[in-house]
């Protein structure tokens, strides 16, 4: 009775998080790029499994890697401009949520980033010179090193530019003749005005005073030691805990707090695409990918191992007949199924292992990466990819990531089990 009570009251806290407005921006933002970065992504593969002229499926081919410049074409054209995207689709679905014209908030949270950075920049030539260059937006600003910053500055953007918007004072009538869109336009110029003044602002008084600029600033101060904190083994046994303590109580734990962990795993990721790309040390072992092939195989709570002790010790005829509905998508990460229907939400016996066995299996995984067992994650592969199929492809071919994946999946069933066999003597 007091653990309803307890539930009662942060059942709507969790939904509150889950449905702030910045938060949803974010999360609908990210959601809204999956396409490009899926694709972006399959050519990062392509590239390195199949055209790399050192170790690839075709080096025996002459003049192969010539080929490597249509997916190296797609990669800039996606993953390099992911920050200026991101400003773009976060400052649309913000607007969209203060009720506001969503095509005018993409473009003052492109347009905020943007006056964010710097007006000139250092570049090396061919010869190794140095040499200064204004009105340049490198991929060191546009990819994953500007992706936290083009966050920010599009929730502040969007968020001041609908304050303003709000005061008559700032806004220009027009007859009404005058056509709504034009209208419209004018309505918002003083406040858009007032917002890139700012930032402008901003940005000229710490180069001046601080002899530094916002990106450098951002980059050390806050995502640096976001995404660090997430490489640790600690930082991220936290994140997986906290997801499946969530579900244990029947909320969607990676929807709530994926707002804040997928935009910090997604810029470890790219940063693994970028090094990759440069032939250079992958720098990451927790991305987004990584949880997806080591912690949510069978979706959260590893449940894939669940659908398979069931399968071998559950004599319950109800669990047996939810286990043949979700079997299948269980194999695509889809766990609502079996997570709802059987339930393992508010079931305190198979509420242990579905805390436990991600911890485990995350750890094992953790340790074989940074022991050089497996190959770090490099490609962004879809979430619903199938466990075994997914390591292989994450970690740009490297098979013994799927043997690990079996090998967890073992680990895991042996923890449920037990579990299940309880199950079986409650219900008698």
């Amino acid at each position: 009775m007091e653990s309803n009570k307890w539930i009662d009251k942060i059942l709507p806290l969790a939904n509150k998080f889950a449905g702030q407005r910045h938060i949803a921006a974010i999360r609908d933002g990210f959601i809204t790029l999956i396409p490009a970065t899926i694709i972006a992504s399959f050519w990062v593969l392509i590239n390195n499994l199949v055209l790399n002229p050192d170790n690839g499926l075709l080096k025996m081919v002459d003049g192969i890697e010539k080929w490597q410049a249509v997916g190296n074409q797609v990669y800039n054209a996606t993953l390099g401009i992911m920050a200026l995207l991101i400003a773009f689709t976060i400052g649309y679905k913000l607007a969209q949520s203060y009720k506001e014209d969503g095509l005018l908030g993409g473009v003052m949270g492109l347009i905020s980033f943007v006056t964010c950075l710097p007006a000139t920049v250092v570049l090396t030539d061919v010869t190794g010179k140095e040499v200064t260059a204004g009105g340049v937006l490198t991929q060191t600003l546009t990819s994953s090193t500007g992706m936290f910053l083009a966050i920010i500055a599009a929730l502040i953007g969007v968020t001041l530019l609908s304050k303003f918007g709000k005061i008559e004072a700032l806004k220009i009538k027009m007859p009404e003749a005058v056509p709504p869109s034009i209208a419209k336009s004018f309505n918002i110029l003083i406040p858009a005005f007032l917002v890139t003044l700012i930032f402008a602002v901003i940005e000229v008084v710490i180069v001046i005073v601080f002899n530094t600029n916002i990106p450098d600033l951002i980059t050390k101060f806050f995502q640096a030691p976001l995404v660090g904190s997430f490489q640790s083994l600690g930082g991220i046994l936290l994140y997986v805990f906290l997801c499946n303590l969530l579900w244990a109580f029947g909320l969607h734990g990676t929807f709530i707090l994926g707002s804040i962990g997928e935009p910090i795993m997604l810029t470890a990721i790219q940063q693994n695409m970028d090094a990759l790309k440069a032939g250079q040390e992958l720098p990451n072992i927790v991305t987004k990918p990584f949880i997806d092939c080591f912690a949510w195989m069978g979706g959260g709570g590893v449940l894939i191992c669940l659908v398979i002790a069931l399968f071998i010790g559950s004599k319950r005829a109800d669990y047996r007949a939810m286990n043949k509905v979700g079997v299948v998508p269980s194999i695509f990460n889809v766990s609502e199924p079996i997570m709802f229907g059987l339930p393992v939400v508010f079931n305190p016996i198979l509420a242990i292992p579905l805390i436990v066995t991600p911890l485990v299996t995350t750890t094992i995984a953790y340790f074989a990466t940074s022991l050089g067992w497996i190959a770090k994650t490099s490609v962004l592969i879809p979430w619903t990819t199938p466990p075994i199929i997914s390591g292989f492809l994450a970690t740009n071919g490297d098979w013994r990531a799927s043997v690990l994946q079996i090998i967890l999946i073992a680990i895991g069933v042996c923890i449920y089990l037990p579990f299940v066999w309880i199950t079986n003597r409650e219900k008698y």
